[in-house]
């Protein structure tokens, strides 16, 4: 963890500002996460004002991330962050004078595209502006950063309506405010980056070739295609869970105050452990890696309608959100190794708009459920859809051509991944599934034509 953080200034300026970007505008989002449905109640509106103006939000964000592919491909990455960054500010600073639902309902709306850029342009910054040597570590960071900064909202959130000098409804305000104005100066470490706001990076020299015959395009739309299905399957899981775990935990005798500190136990956890990600990657690969990290916490949930017991379900709430911050880095880095360039800001935008439409969905399931028969079934719920992703996780990419042949170097443990691609090398592979063969004339062939740059960098990567 030293050893990464003394990297940081060792890291290009634009990246040490998008880092700094994150910290800023996270912090409004966890002041505002936690105030707004308090503002709403003290302006006394109902639970089900606050899910209509939730499912607003959630259904513009996926309708905004299943575009944003096209959008960043048009206007670049940096064009779209920033144009995010500022509608979620505008709508922020607009809902916390809105009284009026109505109003209310129809900037809960456009503030889901703000957030959705905010929420899912993570990734595609760091594939085009980080090396691929230092994807993974940065990823890492930058989702550290994330959850420290969002745990340091919740707090001053929670902190600062009992230090206004105000009646209850101003001081939500007045703190909603607050977080903005955070938020707001994540606008200057985005406008003062220089080759990212001036133009677009270099071709990526480790990237997957663009397919040129329809057996790889229809490759790549299988890729694309199960790497969203998989973010679906785990809404579905987390959507039944995590929206009401709160509410579980005062039925276990937990005060507002305790629950509180709960949260931030798990942000600060999910901040600090999630960075031992790139030794996970290293040691078991992509494959074994997100799959081990993903079912820790599955034994925990299983256990909880037998033994529904606090500390159990503290425990819980700790080891999903740190395994969530471990599991995220290294299969977002793994898909962006697999796909070719056009095919990547879409499929993260894709995969949001899969995970907020299966969270709407799981969550009204989950409520009813919860209603009719307690919270056994949602975890059961919980447990059974985890499962199902990884297992497709793990089944559908350890078959893939590319981590067959070792190229993708996050794929497996590296020194696996190297002998499998020094075993390949040379060797004529019949072409699998369809596929054409790509060697040039009088070459050795292989399904997969890997050039030198590729294979000096995964030879090095993480060594």
């Amino acid at each position: 963890m030293a050893t990464m953080f003394r990297e940081i200034r060792l890291y290009k300026r634009d990246v040490r500002l998008f880092l700094l970007y994150n910290l800023l505008a996270y912090v409004g989002w966890g002041v505002f996460q936690l105030i707004f449905n308090l503002y709403l109640r003290e302006l006394n509106l109902r639970e089900d004002d606050m899910g209509a103006f939730s499912a607003a939000q959630t259904l513009t964000m996926a309708a905004t991330a299943a575009t944003m592919g096209p959008v960043v491909g048009r206007i670049g990455i940096w064009r779209s962050l920033v144009g995010g960054l500022s509608i979620f500010l505008a709508t922020s600073y607009a809902l916390a004078w809105a009284e009026q639902p109505p109003l209310l309902l129809a900037l809960s709306a456009a503030s889901g595209v703000g957030l959705a850029y905010l929420f899912t342009g993570t990734m595609p910054f760091i594939i085009e502006w980080v090396p691929a040597r230092q994807r993974q570590t940065i990823s890492t960071l930058a989702f550290a950063v994330i959850g420290l900064s969002g745990t340091v909202g919740s707090l001053l959130g929670g902190a600062l309506p009992n230090r206004l000098p105000v009646d209850t409804l101003w001081a939500f305000r007045w703190t909603l405010i607050a977080g903005t104005v955070v938020a707001t100066l994540a606008l200057a470490p985005l406008l003062s980056m220089g080759d990212a706001r001036a133009r677009r990076a270099d071709p990526d020299p480790t990237a997957a070739r663009e397919a040129e015959d329809p057996a790889g395009r229809r490759r790549v739309r299988r890729d694309v295609s199960v790497f969203v299905l998989i973010g679906g399957l785990m809404a579905l899981g987390a959507g039944m869970v995590v929206p009401f775990y709160n509410v579980y935990l005062a039925s276990l005798g937990s005060s507002p105050g305790q629950i509180g500190l709960v949260y931030a136990a798990a942000g600060l956890a999910s901040a600090t452990i999630g960075l031992a990600a790139p030794m996970v990657a290293r040691r078991w690969g992509a494959l074994v890696g997100v799959a081990v990290v993903r079912v820790v916490p599955l034994p925990l949930y299983a256990l909880l309608p037998l033994a529904p017991l606090l500390p159990v379900a503290v425990v819980a709430h700790v080891v999903r959100q740190t395994s969530i911050s471990m599991a995220w880095p290294i299969d977002s880095t793994f898909i962006a190794e697999v796909l070719p360039p056009k095919a990547r800001a879409g499929v993260f935008g894709l995969r949001s708009a899969a995970w907020n439409l299966g969270w709407a969905g799981a969550s009204l399931v989950g409520g009813w459920l919860i209603v009719q028969r307690g919270y056994g079934p949602t975890f059961l719920g919980y447990i059974v859809f985890t499962a199902v992703a990884m297992g497709l996780f793990v089944v559908y990419y350890g078959r893939h051509p590319r981590v067959r042949s070792g190229e993708v170097a996050t794929a497996l443990p590296r020194r696996q991944a190297e002998r499998q691609r020094d075993s390949t090398e040379g060797i004529d592979i019949p072409p699998r599934d369809g596929e054409v063969d790509r060697a040039p004339a009088g070459g050795p062939k292989s399904p997969v034509q890997v050039s030198p740059d590729v294979a000096t960098a995964t030879g090095r990567r993480d060594r």
